[in-house]
């Protein structure tokens, strides 16, 4: 009886590895980045991620993308150039976290109440333009409808900075949103 009841423990045991490893491996590689077919598209997507208090990670673009578009624009002609384009994009980084967080203190001074239903609709979206073989687009609004007390709704103008083309879809690089109560404005 003693070497059955060692048996199953062994036996629990592997499972329990096994199944243990099964999941870490399906966690571990990253899923692939969202590919957003156009600016229209993807200034809802960031309306929607910045009023879902999500620090949007899947809609900018990463710190190699950025210096990659950097340099086919304008290649590093010394080692000084190359770390400015470096230095350069930090600081873009950098600013994102804080236009998150001055967006949070603007949707709560704006009178978002979390939790609330809403609707998105987009308003307008700058031109594309192309410089320096780059594909942007510089602004974009969008209105959010947010459902209040007695059915009625309340409108929020969102607006958004800086949207660049990149192999993988439409993605931010330095993000500058802001929101206000359309309705307090009349």
């Amino acid at each position: 009886m003693k070497r059955w009841g060692v048996l199953v423990t062994a036996t629990t045991a592997c499972l329990l590895l096994g199944l243990t490893s099964f999941v870490a491996g399906r966690s571990g590689p990253e899923q692939p980045l969202p590919r957003i077919a156009s600016p229209e598209a993807l200034a809802i997507e960031m309306a929607k991620a910045l009023v879902a208090a999500d620090r949007f990670t899947s809609l900018a673009a990463t710190r190699e993308e950025m210096e990659r578009m950097l340099e086919t624009a304008q290649p590093p002609a010394s080692p000084q150039d190359r770390q400015e384009l470096k230095d350069k994009v930090a600081e873009i980084l950098a600013d994102r976290g804080e236009d998150f967080d001055r967006f949070q203190a603007m949707k709560k001074a704006a009178g978002f109440k979390e939790g609330a239903t809403v609707r998105f609709e987009l308003i307008d979206v700058d031109r594309i333009y192309e410089k320096d073989g780059m594909k942007k687009v510089r602004h974009s609004r969008v209105r959010m409808f947010q459902a209040t007390d007695g059915a009625k709704e309340e409108s929020f103008l969102i607006w958004l900075d800086d949207m660049f083309l990149f192999p993988r879809g439409w993605a931010f690089t330095s993000v500058s949103p802001g929101i206000g109560n359309e309705t307090s404005k009349k």
